[in-house]
This record gives structure tokens, sequence and C-alpha cells, in this order.
């Protein structure tokens, strides 16, 4: 990071990074993927992984940065110019994941202090829960209890497995161990995940103590603002492409008809869980009316770009905490 720094400071300085921006945006368009805005990393939430957050600061910088540079636009007004065959060049998205508490108390105020509209897709069976996303439980149960190394016998196979893969990992970075464990939790199926975290949950009762969550008044508020427009981030956040396609179907038509009933608009934006997506899952978005859905994968909106994978640039504090990191990382692969 010391080298990207310094890299990214030398490039902004000498102006290649105002070039590249004029050549890499003529007719094409940024989509920015965020997920949660903090005062600090140590908040209520326990441990929050490091590709998840940017601190409150420095989203305020990235956005007046943004809005000194391009034309802020909901990601959907530039999937319409697309639509319509109109240039895209100079515009950029703001998107947020999954639908965290901190959207509201941290993000939307900038916004609305900016003027600066964003879309946020939700995973609407967390909404208004104390309900956690299996990562956020693993961290809990393994930060207070430090993993289970001998179980009983009548302990489920995935979670005797599951221990067969972790006893040997090391411990000494806590980031890197806890990294590795979703890595390999995301092997696993959905219902070998939910059979790992209830045996541990017997193991060692802590459930969420608060909502890390919006909640659907938070989201009216915000979308009768007028700057925030909402998509559908499916119900349950299981990866699509491990789940039948009956559920499929399921999560993603639930998902949207929860946001429909709680802001009389019409959806019809999807993101994919872990940016997971195959041909069938896109499918059943295009006969569900889906007109986009984005990605984790980076890139940019462009005008002949499938609009059922629309790549974007995650933004989080590690990689983007100053104005020179921020600008190579939306324009540099090896940042």
């Amino acid at each position: 990071m010391t080298l990207k720094r310094v890299t990214a400071g030398f490039l902004s300085a000498s102006g290649l990074l105002s070039v590249a921006e004029r050549v890499r945006f003529t007719n094409r368009a940024p989509v920015f993927m965020y997920h949660r805005v903090l005062t600090g990393r140590d908040t209520e939430s326990g441990y929050v992984q490091p590709g998840m957050f940017v601190l409150t600061a420095s989203f305020r910088k990235q956005l007046m940065y943004l809005s000194s540079r391009f034309r802020v636009l909901f990601l959907e007004e530039l999937v319409e110019r697309i639509s319509k065959g109109k240039k895209i060049g100079g515009l950029c998205a703001i998107t947020f994941d999954d639908g965290w508490r901190d959207n509201y108390s941290e993000a939307f105020p900038v916004l609305r202090e900016l003027d600066i509209p964003a879309t946020i897709f939700l995973a609407t069976g967390f909404m208004g829960t104390k309900r956690l996303f299996w990562p956020e439980e693993m961290f809990l149960h393994l930060d207070r209890m430090n993993l289970i190394l001998s179980l009983p016998d009548n302990a489920p196979a995935p979670l005797q497995h599951f221990c067969n893969e972790t006893r040997s990992l090391s411990r000494e970075n806590r980031e890197s161990f806890l990294e590795t464990i979703i890595a390999i939790m995301k092997g696993y199926t959905p219902a070998e995940r939910q059979e790992i975290l209830s045996y541990l949950r017997t193991m060692h009762h802590n459930g969420a103590e608060i909502r890390h969550m919006l909640n659907w008044e938070e989201i009216r508020t915000m979308n009768e603002s007028g700057l925030v427009r909402f998509g559908a981030h499916t119900v349950n956040h299981e990866l699509l492409d491990q789940l039948p396609h009956s559920q499929v179907r399921e999560e993603i038509a639930v998902s949207r008809s929860h946001i429909e009933t709680c802001i009389g608009k019409r959806v019809g934006l999807f993101a994919y869980p872990n940016g997971n997506t195959t041909a069938g899952i896109r499918k059943v978005l295009a006969e569900n009316g889906f007109h986009a859905a984005v990605t984790t994968r980076r890139g940019y909106l462009e005008s002949e770009g499938s609009l059922l994978e629309v790549p974007r640039i995650g933004i989080h504090e590690d990689v983007s905490s100053n104005i020179p990191l921020f600008r190579s990382r939306m324009l540099l692969p090896f940042f």
C-alpha cells in the first residue's frame, strides 16, 4: 500500500490521471459499488471486512471529487440513456449493496448535503430485522470462541469437514484468517452453511444485539427524498448459482415485490449476491422484467455491453482512502 500511495500521488500530481480520465470515459461510465459507510473501523458491528466499508470522511471527499469531474446520475438513468442510444461519456453512478443501516445514518446525509443520487440494492429478508449475513455471523462465532478444534461424534458432517479444512490455518494475521474462512464457506452449499451455523449457535448463542440493516421506514424516507432509488438483491442473499431454479425465481420475484410494496414504484434493477450469475439466472431476470443487473466484476458501463452484466468499481477504505488512490482505483487495474 505504501508503494501504491506513492505511485498514485505521482500519477495524480503529474496530470497523467486526468489524461487517463478524459480518454477512458469518452463513452464509458464508471458505476461505483459501495457497501457500508462508517465513522470508524471500530463500530458496534464488531469485525468489519476491509472490503466492506469506507469512512464517512472518505466518502464525502470521493463524492465531492466525482461531482467536480462527472455528472452523477441514477444507474437507472444511465441504463435508459444506453437503451435510447445516447452517449454516456462524462457520467457515473453510485450504488450500494445489501441495505446496511449506515446507508441511512452515514451515507444519506452526505448524499443530501452534496445533492448526489444513489441506488441501494436491498436484500429484503434482512430489512428491519436483527438478522446477520452469514459472514458477519461467522465473525461473531470465531471471534468469541476461537473455532472448535474438537467435535463430538454427533457433530454434522459439514462442520467436521469445515474444521478439518480450517484447523491448520495460521491465525497470526487475524484479517487474513477470517478472509480465508469466508472463502472456504463460499464453497459450501447454502444448506451446508446453515447446518454449520446452526450447530455453532447451539454451542454459543450470540445473535445480533442491535439492528444492522435498514428498516422499511428508513427506506421510504430515502425514497421520498428523491435522491435514493432501490433495486433488488434477493431475499436471503444466497449465492444464486448454488440454488435450484425454482428458488432462484422465488428469491428474485419476492425481493422485488417487497420493495415495490414498500415504495410504491416499479423496480427494474438487480444486483447479484457476490456477483454470482449464470445464463439461466439472467434469463429469469429478463423474464421477470428486470432491464439491468450489476455484477462485482471490475469494469465500466459501455454502450455495447450486456445490461444484465454491468461491471462496477468496488470502493473500500483500504484502497481509496485519499483522492489519488480513489482515482487510481477507478482507472488502473493494479489498484
